[in-house]
């Protein structure tokens, strides 16, 4: 044990001897989950040891907490049963799982009402309702879906394809991107989500493509279309083809609201489109009719699919999201293979990419504020009847779904989210407190036949940690039980303290 340590559990002894009306458990606890981290490095968190995971039980942990939104004892259990490669196949067919007590949910129109209303409809509600209608969703989805490697290539692509969902006409046009261009084509191929992201109202809007004109090109669509969605910045592409992909998706644009069943909608312009001849990455698009530019701009994303920058981008984002960003280069290289044989399939490339061997040499990865956030949710039974505390609490963690400002999506580093994480260390204290108004954990079962200390450790360890605790981890908690026999409250407590250490925070 360091003194650095040392010293933090002798403040929890102190403060244990302080009668509760001066000290209230929420508080205690909250420092005590603190401490734990403060033990390793400062926030951040050193990351747990996996040098066990020749084991066959290990790794499958590893496989839940990588391609769902977080473990439970009944995915990890399943996960164990059928094997890493049936296990992995049952999440890609997603479409075999079924979602119908979550849909019947999503389908309540007291809760629920925009999610399936086409733009003209949204127009007759306040703008408020479709962005909290479609961050809602989202959660829920995160927390009760079976379809959990779907919800996470969801979040993937959110990302990928960022669009910050703030003022009126994002909160109309972002959920119909969210439904209509993302959740249709999350597994299907990059083509088929980058010709729709292409024509959607809210990407068009979001990078002002829409006011895109042969008289005035606006370059914002064209630049990032080819630093962040296809080539990346170091993809073999100049500012002088930016202005030539601008050119060629001019009158690109969206309906006006009195466009009646079409308002919201993409809309080639050919008044406002450039018909003049484009060269771009050397390949010269010949001049044609304006009625028949829209084929310049349909052109150029044929051309940025095909590339085989683009194949290695895609390639290192589905690595770097699911096996870290120290993937060897050769992992990389293996799935943008796939990419170029396959047409860019989404199936394909995860199959490639999460193997046994690659998974078991990758290094930890860091949850985000929203992922741990979903992770804890899920952890038991869990009843939700009103998300508005949860959200407060994500976006105070500054991690909201759908309100990062710019269109590189929110970082998936560990040293950005480093310093969010009191907000960790709080959501534990509270939650299974039963503190956070509308959320209901159901603990009734939790500690049946539970009778020592270090069982309570022992369940505690296994339900939220799969049994990956660390010795310190578990000493640290132990300690802090401190009773022959601790008392409901204080066990659950020790529910929250597991949901601050750092095998949690890891995944």
């Amino acid at each position: 044990m360091t003194t650095g340590q040392s010293s933090a559990i002798d403040d929890v002894r102190v403060l244990r001897e302080i009668p509760a009306p001066e000290v209230s458990r929420r508080h205690l606890l909250g420092l005590a989950a603190g401490l734990t981290a403060l033990a390793t490095k400062k926030g951040a968190a050193n990351p747990p040891d996996f040098s066990a995971e020749v084991d066959s039980s290990s790794l499958h942990n590893k496989l839940v907490r990588r391609i769902t939104m977080g473990c439970n004892q009944a995915e990890v259990a399943f996960a164990n049963e059928v094997g890493f490669e049936s296990y992995l196949e049952y999440q890609i067919q997603y479409q075999n799982q079924d979602d119908t007590l979550l849909n019947l949910r999503l389908a309540n129109p007291l809760e629920f009402a925009t999610l399936n209303m086409t733009y003209e409809q949204m127009l007759a509600v306040s703008h408020h309702l479709p962005a909290l209608h479609c961050s809602n969703a989202a959660l829920l989805r995160g927390i009760y879906s079976k379809r959990q490697l779907y919800e996470r290539m969801v979040e993937v692509w959110t990302d990928h394809f960022n669009i910050e969902m703030v003022g009126e006409l994002q909160n109309r046009y972002r959920p119909i991107d969210e439904r209509d261009v993302i959740r249709p084509n999350a597994m299907t191929s990059f083509s088929a989500l980058l010709n729709a992201s292409a024509k959607s109202p809210a990407m068009l809007n979001y990078l002002n493509n829409d006011i895109s004109t042969q008289n005035r090109p606006n370059e914002n669509y064209a630049r990032e279309l080819m630093e962040l969605h296809t080539l990346g910045s170091g993809g073999g592409y100049t500012q002088q083809d930016v202005a030539e992909v601008a050119r060629c998706f001019t009158g690109w644009t969206i309906h006006p609201n009195d466009a009646g069943p079409l308002a919201g909608r993409f809309r080639f312009d050919p008044a406002k489109h450039d018909p003049g001849s484009k060269t771009v990455l050397g390949y010269t698009i010949a001049a044609r009719p304006a009625a028949q530019g829209i084929s310049d701009g349909e052109y150029v994303l044929f051309m940025l699919l095909n590339h085989p920058s683009t194949a290695h981008r895609i390639a290192a984002k589905l690595c770097h999201r699911f096996l870290g960003h120290d993937t060897p280069q050769g992992i990389i290289d293996k799935v943008a293979t796939v990419y170029t044989q396959t047409g860019g399939s989404v199936n394909a490339m995860l199959r490639a990419c999460i193997t046994p061997n690659h998974l078991a040499s990758a290094g930890p990865k860091y949850k985000r504020p929203w992922h741990l956030f979903v992770t804890a949710l899920r952890v038991l039974p869990t009843a939700i009847t009103s998300l508005d505390m949860i959200q407060g609490r994500i976006s105070s963690a500054g991690n909201s779904r759908y309100l990062w400002a710019t269109p590189e999506g929110y970082p998936d580093t560990v040293d950005y989210w480093a310093g969010f994480i009191l907000s960790h260390w709080n959501l534990g204290c509270e939650l299974f407190a039963n503190e956070i108004s509308g959320v209901l954990v159901d603990t009734a079962t939790t500690f049946l036949g539970v009778t020592t200390n270090q069982q309570v450790v022992d369940r505690v360890n296994n339900i939220v940690c799969q049994g990956e605790m660390t010795p310190a981890e578990k000493a640290r908690i132990l300690l802090y039980l401190q009773t022959p026999l601790p008392p409901a409250g204080l066990r659950l407590e020790a529910l929250g303290l597991a949901v601050g250490c750092p095998t949690f925070q890891w995944y």
